[in-house]
């Protein structure tokens, strides 16, 4: 009785120690996959990371891992060349294979959502309007109804013309982002030319570029706290 006693202890401890070891390897790994994704993203800072899942141990000997979460506080993409700040940006990844000597892996799924902030889209939509010299200017906000809320001027001959307020949507087609604004809604002010350069920006499309390889955008919602966005992708690499 005494032996199987000692048995049972033995085997408890060793069960402890087993965990210890797994999660110290969980741990240097997470590090790892940190690292190599700032290197392949081009980040400034490293990312969380969080291998999901036990015994880990397990996953690694056959370099596959479940569930790996990556977290960002900010990811630097482009909006027609245009730097652009997505704040918030989570990436959930499934079935990421390591690579045969550990140098990088890839994630056969990935899907994740990311916050622009509406400051964030003035300026750079700001700064885009200013590079194309088209007179035209636009301060995002929220409705509180699920729409934008755009604030408009308009520069004609000199003069510079506040258009007003007006609800608008943003509308995703393939890769371009496009405001859209019912015609009714634009206050008819500063003559055939001012209302003539506002329809054709807001009917501009514009391009997020600058996404991990292999990710895409998929939708564009506005929210009180910004444009969430979602994204998703697949054979998503890691380094």
């Amino acid at each position: 009785m005494r032996a199987l006693r000692i048995s049972l202890i033995v085997l408890g401890v060793l069960a402890v120690l087993a965990v210890i070891a797994d999660r110290v390897a969980v741990r240097f790994a997470q590090s790892e996959v940190a690292s190599q994704a700032r290197t392949s993203l081009g980040l400034t800072s490293e990312p969380s990371v969080t291998i999901n899942g036990f015994p880990f141990l397990t996953q690694a000997l056959g370099r596959d891992l479940n569930h790996v979460t990556l977290g960002l506080d900010d990811y630097q993409a482009e909006v027609d060349g245009q730097a652009l700040t997505i704040s918030e940006l989570s990436a959930d990844l499934r079935d990421v294979e390591i690579a045969g000597d550990f140098s990088g892996a890839t994630a056969e799924r990935a899907e994740g959502d990311g916050l622009i902030s509406y400051e964030e889209m003035t300026r750079a939509y700001g700064e885009l309007l200013a590079v194309s010299d088209s007179g035209f200017g636009v301060e995002f906000g929220y409705t509180g109804d699920g729409r934008l809320l755009l604030t408009l001027q308009a520069t004609a001959f000199g003069q510079t013309v506040d258009v007003g307020e007006v609800p608008g949507e943003l509308v995703l087609e393939d890769e371009a982002v496009r405001l859209q604004v019912n015609e009714d809604d634009i206050p008819d002010v500063g003559g055939a030319d001012v209302q003539s350069m506002i329809r054709e920006q807001l009917d501009t499309g514009r391009t997020i570029t600058g996404l991990p390889d292999g990710v895409d955008l998929d939708t564009v919602e506005p929210t009180e706290d910004g444009v969430r966005i979602t994204i998703s992708g697949a054979n998503v690499s890691l380094g």
